[in-house]
């Protein structure tokens, strides 16, 4: 059993689009999945599951309700509340992969750093967490945020998500940045989404 969880400082970066994109990716490979939706306020991850189908998921009040489901199911997608809290600390503990998508401002890329700096001084092994750059505008964006977080110490995705309206569109249609109908774009989230599932399965076998 594999959880991969993704967490956020702050709403609006794309924390709950790649949980959802995971999460169909890993049904369409026949895994038993639950996407954990961790935001009982929001319930985006729950509300796009109504829309989608097909795609288990559940709202829980507090983290600690997730763990009797990791009997049931070979992956555990969580889409962690966009703010940080004791709850953040207890999914970094328990999952396999922290993922932090992350902007490429300054507002974006400082408290993310630092969201991960907590998480080491509490024990949390680095090649657990993970960046990936959301919501660019353009190539050259893309190549400093992978930059500068390289330096960080922390890994980085070589994939990143760009700022498009028709992801915006296709999501508003209930389905994920992977059904995108522009080629090039959706090869790009492909790409990203289709390496997380093995950087998992590697660290839960050789942590």
């Amino acid at each position: 059993m594999t959880i991969i969880a993704f967490i956020s400082q702050k709403g609006g970066v794309g924390k709950s689009t790649l949980a959802q994109a995971l999460a169909t990716e890993a049904k369409k490979k026949k895994l038993s999945i639950l996407l954990a939706d961790c935001d009982s306020q929001q319930s985006t991850s729950l509300e796009w599951s109504k829309i989608k189908g097909k795609i288990p998921c559940q709202v829980f009040n507090q983290v600690k309700d997730i763990w009797p489901y990791t009997k049931q199911y070979e992956l555990i997608i969580i889409d962690a509340p966009a703010r940080t809290s004791q709850g953040t600390l207890e999914i970094a503990k328990r999952a396999d992969l922290i993922i932090q998508p992350t902007g490429a401002s300054r507002a974006d890329l400082i408290p993310a750093v630092k969201e991960f700096h907590a998480l080491k001084k509490a024990g949390i092994p680095t090649k657990k967490l993970l960046f990936v750059p959301m919501r660019l505008s353009n190539q050259t964006e893309a190549q400093l945020i992978q930059e500068y977080l390289k330096k960080t110490g922390y890994n980085c995705s070589p994939f990143y998500v760009m700022e498009k309206a028709s992801y915006k569109q296709i999501q508003n249609e209930g389905k994920t940045i992977m059904e995108v109908s522009y080629k090039n774009l959706r090869k790009r989230v492909q790409e990203l989404v289709k390496s997380l599932l093995p950087k998992a399965v590697d660290i839960k076998r050789y942590r």
